[in-house]
């Protein structure tokens, strides 16, 4: 039994009906793919299922493209903080439409492209089809992966310097707080002046989407900078350099330098440097790499047709080749003929 399977029996995730049985791939990413996990690290859990034949092809249910009000569509299926209790993991999952885990593997998103590429030991569930896409990963990889990840990289660099974590910081070492106060707890608070509370309730909302203030905090109090996203600073570099120099990706390559990232050995300014030396060697190779420009869409394209066939049996009705196509116009057009040749 798969881990999805898994999760539905033991009702720890309300998925769609359908998906049971349907997902045929998921694997371990993060920190875990990167073999610098902790035993505090997230299992972010990813992976693609197949809706029915409708959802991918909705003129099957009678839609017309353009008209009226269209039924929902099935993207992917997202929860968080599943505990297992039988095994004692916490699982934050993203299970894809097929459709649109193409889509964003065929864009190098620097979120989903890893997810071809785990170690082995990382891979949960895969089926024949699953094993379909795998053996085709290398075809999704292209020179647009030098933008998607180094946009990503400077996004992470920015973020690293968190000036509101920073002021936090100062704020709660001024007024002896804890870095794990609550809004509630700074409203209540008589030591903290009025325009002070109004500025820390506004961190405390912003710093809380992450979910994990208390480390984040904790980290920039006492490395001047964030720990994670220096290490994917890193990390996406080093993955863009290996893609452009060698048309593939081995996530664990650099395990014991993220590792040492994340105990905190490097410094501010060692992360900076590091960064930016990197982004000067990126550039040549982006100009030097032999690695195709962009994707091939025809031919993955044709890997999703294939990997749909395969799951469906047969995909009549959903698609009209090339072929057929050409046919019918070619009967349209001496229809039209013999007309103008009868009517002259």
């Amino acid at each position: 039994m798969n881990i999805i399977d898994h999760l539905i029996e033991r009702n720890l995730i309300q998925p769609p009906g359908w998906l049971r049985n349907n997902v045929h791939y998921t694997c371990l990413m993060g920190s875990i793919a990167y073999g610098c996990n902790t035993d505090t690290s997230d299992q972010d859990l990813y992976g693609f299922c197949i809706p029915p034949k409708d959802i991918i092809f909705p003129h099957l249910r009678g839609e017309i493209e353009g008209f009226g009000t269209k039924l929902p569509r099935f993207e992917q299926f997202q929860q968080h903080h599943v505990l297992d209790k039988s095994s004692g993991n916490e699982y934050d999952i993203n299970i894809y439409n097929i459709v649109k885990y193409f889509q964003l593997i065929l864009e190098n998103n620097p979120n989903m492209v890893d997810s071809l590429f785990v170690p082995q030991r990382c891979i949960l569930h895969i089926s024949k089809i699953g094993g379909m896409l795998r053996d085709n990963r290398h075809m999704f990889l292209h020179k647009g992966s030098y933008f998607r990840l180094k946009s990503y990289a400077f996004s992470q660099l920015n973020k690293m310097n968190s000036k509101s974590i920073k002021k936090f910081v100062e704020i709660c070492n001024k007024y002896e707080l804890s870095y794990d106060i609550q809004s509630d707890d700074v409203v209540y608070n008589n030591s903290i002046p009025s325009e002070i509370k109004t500025e820390l309730l506004l961190i405390i909302k912003e710093i809380d989407k992450s979910g994990k203030r208390t480390k984040r905090v904790k980290d920039i109090a006492k490395h001047g900078y964030d720990l994670k996203f220096a290490y994917n600073i890193i990390r996406l570099v080093n993955q863009c350099e290996q893609i452009l120099m060698e048309h593939d990706l081995d996530l664990e390559r650099n395990r014991e330098q993220l590792k040492s990232i994340r105990r905190g050995e490097w410094s501010l300014d060692d992360i900076t440097e590091y960064f930016h030396k990197k982004e000067l060697i990126l550039n040549k190779l982006y100009a030097e790499s032999t690695l195709r420009h962009s994707p091939n869409e025809d031919d993955i394209k044709q890997l999703l047709l294939n990997c749909l066939e395969e799951h469906y049996q047969n995909l009549d009705g959903c698609i009209e080749s090339k072929d057929k196509y050409k046919l019918a116009v070619y009967q349209i057009q001496e229809i039209v003929a013999n007309s103008l040749k009868n009517s002259s």
